[in-house]
C-alpha cells in the first residue's frame, strides 16, 4: 500500500480552507450563471429564520465537507496515485450533480412544466455544483495526499464484470423507483411526464453503476475483505453525498425534507444491496483480495 504521511493538523487546515473556498466559489458561479431564481418561492423555516443565502452557504459547506472527508479518508488507504483519486471522485460527484439536477421534479424548480427550459436550467445549476466539486477533489488529493515511490498501476474490473455490475445496479434502482412511483411512496411527476421520468430513472441507475465501477479500485484496500465492506464504503461515499445533495430542496422548501430524505434513503438502501450482490456474485471475494 502506498505511504501517504501528512500530518492530521495540516490535512484539517487544508480541507477547511478548500471547503470554504469551494462553497464561496459555488455561490459565485451560481450568481454568475444566466438563470433567474425567485427566492420568494422558498418558504422553509430555515429560509425564514436565516435567509436563503445563509441556507445555501450552509448546504454547500456540508456537501463539500463530505466530499473532502471522502477524498482524504479513502485517499490515505487506497493504493492508487493521488491524481487518480482526485479525478475519479471528482468525476463521480460531478456526474451526480449534473444528472441529479435533471430528475423530473418540476415543483422543485422555477418552471410550471417539464420541457427544454427545465433541462437547460437544471443543466446550468448542475454545472454550478459540479465545477467546484471536481476542483475541490483534485485540490484535496494534490495537497493532502502523497504518492509512494513504488505504487502499483490502478486495477480495473474486466469489461464483462463492468457491464454486469452496471446492469445489476441499474435494474435494482429502476425497480425500486418504479415501485415507489406507482405506489405513491415516492412523490414524482411520473403520471404527467412518464416517459422523461422513467428515462431519467433508467439512466440514473446506469450512472450509479458506472460510478461504482470507476470507484471500485479505490474502495478495495484491505487484505481481509468482509462481505459488506466495499458496499458500506460505496454508500458512505456516494450514498451519503446523494442524500445531502437531495436535502437542498428540503432546506429551502417547506415540508419537502421528509420526502427528499425518503427517496434518497431508499436509493441508498438499494445501492447497498445491489453492490453487495455484485461483490458476492459478479466480482467475487477472491477478486477483491487480489486487488488489495
Amino acid at each position: 500500500m502506498a505511504t501517504k504521511c501528512i500530518s492530521t493538523k495540516r490535512v484539517i487546515i487544508i480541507n477547511t480552507v478548500f471547503v470554504i473556498f469551494s462553497a464561496i466559489f459555488a455561490i459565485i458561479v451560481h450568481a454568475l450563471l444566466p438563470t433567474s431564481v425567485d427566492v420568494a418561492q422558498f418558504d422553509s423555516i430555515f429560509v425564514k429564520w436565516f435567509g436563503f443565502p445563509a441556507v445555501a452557504v450552509f448546504y454547500f459547506i456540508l456537501l463539500f465537507i463530505q466530499c473532502a472527508m471522502v477524498v482524504s479518508y479513502i485517499g490515505l488507504k487506497a493504493d492508487a496515485p493521488k491524481a487518480q483519486i482526485g479525478i475519479r471522485f471528482g468525476i463521480a460527484f460531478t456526474m451526480i450533480y449534473l444528472f441529479g439536477m435533471q430528475e423530473v421534479v418540476v415543483e422543485g424548480s422555477p418552471f410550471s412544466n417539464w420541457g427544454l427550459g427545465f433541462v437547460k436550467y437544471q443543466l446550468i445549476m448542475g454545472i454550478g455544483d459540479g465545477i467546484p466539486a471536481i476542483l475541490l477533489c483534485l485540490a484535496i488529493a494534490y495537497f493532502t495526499l502523497s504518492d509512494s515511490e513504488k505504487i502499483k498501476p490502478i486495477n480495473k474490473l474486466q469489461m464483462t464484470k463492468c457491464i454486469k455490475t452496471i446492469a445489476i445496479i441499474a435494474i435494482a434502482i429502476l425497480m425500486e423507483r418504479t415501485i415507489g412511483y406507482e405506489s405513491g411512496l415516492i412523490s414524482s411527476d411520473s403520471a404527467t411526464y412518464s416517459v422523461p421520468c422513467y428515462m431519467w430513472t433508467g439512466f440514473f441507475g446506469i450512472l450509479m453503476g458506472y460510478i461504482y465501477v470507476i470507484l471500485y479500485p479505490l474502495l478495495v484496500f484491505e487484505k481481509k475483505q468482509c462481505g459488506i465492506g466495499i458496499p458500506l464504503r460505496f454508500v458512505a461515499t456516494i450514498g451519503v453525498n446523494w442524500m445531502i445533495f437531495n436535502s437542498f430542496i428540503g432546506l429551502i422548501m417547506k415540508g419537502a425534507m421528509p420526502q427528499m430524505l425518503l427517496r434518497s434513503g431508499l436509493d441508498v438502501v438499494v445501492l447497498f444491496l445491489a453492490s453487495a450482490v455484485v461483490g458476492k456474485y459478479i466480482i467475487g471475494l477472491n477478486d477483491a483480495k487480489e486487488l488489495s
